[in-house]
């Protein structure tokens, strides 16, 4: 089980709330947010492609593996402004150009979930390049 927060608008969440008194009584807007995302993810065939699901949460996994050490890694001078891959929760390589460094990591190690990102300040844009991922008309 997961618990977290999200940042909804007052406006919608106060009609949401009522919506939900309203139709089920109180107390039932956890129920009601349960049953929007098991919809929400029906709907885009993940429970079909359970390899392209296990695919996308381990990606995700590296990825809090990556924003973990980075908080640490900022503070070292051989690591700022560089990239690391992130494998099983460890790093298993560094290196300037991004595209070389999964070239090496993926040699390495086949073609597994790596998470590569930098090292920096910066806001970070997420991509998850895969040529075995499907897509999806939603």
């Amino acid at each position: 089980m997961v618990k977290t927060t999200i940042e909804v608008d007052n406006e919608l969440w106060k009609r949401f709330s009522l919506l939900v008194l309203y139709e089920r009584g109180s107390r039932k807007k956890n129920e009601v947010i349960v049953e929007l995302l098991k919809n929400y993810v029906s709907q885009r065939d993940f429970e079909k492609d359970s390899i392209q699901l296990e695919y996308i949460m381990r990606i995700e996994e590296e990825r809090e593996a990556f924003q973990k050490l980075k908080k640490k890694l900022l503070r070292d001078p051989r690591y700022r402004g560089k990239y690391i891959a992130v494998y099983q929760g460890k790093i298993v390589g560094i290196g300037e150009e991004k595209g070389e460094l999964a070239r090496k990591v993926y040699k390495k190690y086949g073609y597994v979930p790596i998470y590569i990102g930098k090292i920096s300040r910066e806001k970070i844009h997420m991509e998850v390049p895969s040529p075995e991922l499907n897509t999806y008309e939603v």
